[in-house]
């Protein structure tokens, strides 16, 4: 739980590869933010339709943020390349498993740094990446309005200062099973917060 961004897309171009983690490094070493660095250049400058295990590209990690990544497959489709290592691990065909949702939860890092992350991602998707396509929780990437953001933020840390305040409250016992927790849970957010416009069994 928690505001978040979920993205996917592929880099354009092979040969575009160095260029972009070149601009990233630039980027994140501004705000001293860590990174890594994987495979910088795509084997003969091209894609592959046969997926290997290979990563290639950047990810970096603002405080307070899950990872950003701008990691892609031999076929130049982005993968979080530790969800690639559960997949190796359970022998699924990389070929089926391309091409889907990236997720980066930046709630706890903030406002600032939510901004500069959808920024960038404006900058990249333009220059970099194609059939990109982005969500984002707090609206900052489909409106631009920096007031939808900061609504959004201050409603997600809404939510999760009442769950954590109702898991303290509500009575456990040995017997719950997760379904009547849940229960108990939304009964009690709903008694206490329903009426200042919060639905949390929607």
């Amino acid at each position: 739980m928690g505001l978040s961004i979920a993205y996917r897309g592929r880099i354009k171009k092979a040969k575009l590869l160095p260029e972009l983690i070149v601009e990233i490094v630039d980027i994140v070493k501004i705000y001293d933010w860590n990174y890594s660095v994987f495979n910088e250049e795509f084997k003969d400058d091209r894609f592959y339709k046969d997926v290997s295990d290979d990563v290639y590209g950047i990810i970096f990690s603002p405080p307070k943020c899950e990872p950003v990544f701008l990691t892609f497959l031999s076929n130049g489709i982005m993968i979080n390349p530790f969800v690639l290592e559960i997949l190796k691990k359970r022998d699924i065909d990389l070929n089926v498993e391309t091409g889907k949702w990236l997720f980066t939860k930046t709630q706890y890092a903030g406002i600032e740094v939510h901004k500069v992350i959808i920024q960038l991602f404006r900058y990249i998707s333009e220059k970099y990446l194609e059939d990109f396509e982005l969500y984002d929780d707090s609206r900052y990437w489909e409106t631009n309005n920096e007031e939808i953001l900061e609504e959004n933020f201050e409603r997600y840390d809404f939510v999760v200062n009442k769950f954590s305040e109702a898991l303290d409250d509500i009575s456990i016992k040995e017997n719950d099973d997760v379904e009547s927790l849940i229960l108990k849970l939304f009964e009690y957010l709903n008694k206490k917060f329903g009426d200042k416009g919060f639905d949390f069994e929607s």
